[in-house]
């Protein structure tokens, strides 16, 4: 059995060539691949069949739709694929991994590679794969709160999901990935985890050994309309209150720069929200966050620029 397990959760075609290329252009082929279509309207089988003779690969197709109603449970129900390899990868069907990735995580020591998460550092790729931007580069160790602090304050550091490889361990430790509606803020969350649990985060400073994450169209992230707008701040509210009481537990203070940013993303998107909805967030930050003073501005000001909008 081989020691590195990369699991695609598949849906979309558009890009899955891409990625499948950079798989089978890998210098070290030491991996074991496994596909969960997931219940794709279109043809991931025969893309995946181009590649029986320069991949080793497990392909399942999915009867059901998960990744529609709960993308978490679709990521798990992917691993749940894989056999007992010691590190898995957690990759996309659409981002692609410079050619010496596998190579360079398996001739890390054996030290690294089961006590820490370890993180390559990325290049934005554009829809024709152009490189539209390199984000700031990773310390080269992290703990849990490092992290923390360097994901929500100038200079920020962008991280996603597929640029992270971890040991099987800590993914059964910890109950795997940390749940939140459309997968909002579940990454973020998951490698406070998991890095909390073991020496940290190791990230693998090659410059030649790189993930390129693709932004497209096909991205979540973009989309502003009302109902995904209020499932997306739902859940920013929700893993705001998972890493405050991380931070409360540990015997940190919390600021109001750490929940901060509920508030300012409403007021970037007011245009598209109500009033009644304003209301419904503030609720919801109060049971979950709390309500203070500034808080309270905040809220207030978000109001007044709806007002302006109506």
């Amino acid at each position: 059995m081989k020691e590195l397990a990369i699991i695609i959760p598949a849906y979309k075609a558009t890009f899955l060539r891409a990625a499948l290329d950079s798989l089978a252009t890998q210098t070290s082929q030491e991996f074991s691949l496994y596909i969960g279509d997931d219940s794709s309207p279109y043809q991931l089988k025969e893309i995946v069949d181009e590649y029986r003779d320069k991949i080793d690969f497990v392909y399942q197709r999915f009867e059901t739709n998960l990744g529609g109603k709960d993308l978490v449970a679709q990521w798990e129900r992917c691993i749940a694929m894989s056999q007992r390899e010691p590190y898995i990868w957690l990759f996309s069907d659409d981002d692609v991994m410079e050619p010496k990735c596998v190579e360079t995580f398996l001739s890390l020591p054996k030290e690294i590679r089961d006590n820490y998460v370890v993180h390559f550092n990325i290049h934005q790729i554009d829809e024709k794969g152009n490189v539209e931007k390199t984000p700031p580069l990773f310390p080269e160790i992290l703990s849990a709160k490092e992290y923390i602090d360097k994901k929500l304050f100038s200079p920020f550091l962008n991280s996603y999901v597929v640029e992270f490889v971890f040991p099987r361990w800590v993914h059964e430790k910890t109950g795997g990935f940390q749940n939140f509606d459309m997968a909002w803020g579940s990454d973020f969350i998951t490698w406070i985890k998991f890095a909390d649990i073991c020496k940290g985060i190791y990230t693998i400073e090659k410059i030649d050994t790189r993930v390129r994450w693709r932004s497209s169209s096909e991205n979540i992230s973009p989309t502003k309309s009302h109902d995904v707008l209020i499932r997306k701040l739902s859940s920013q509210i929700d893993y705001t209150a998972y890493f405050v009481d991380y931070l409360k537990r540990k015997g940190y203070e919390v600021p109001f720069k750490y929940v901060r940013y509920v508030w300012g993303y409403l007021f970037r998107n007011t245009k598209y929200i109500g009033t009644d909805d304003i209301k419904m967030i503030k609720l919801l930050y109060r049971k979950r966050i709390g309500f203070d003073f500034v808080s309270r501005i905040a809220y207030y000001l978000v109001r007044l620029k709806i007002q302006f909008h109506k």
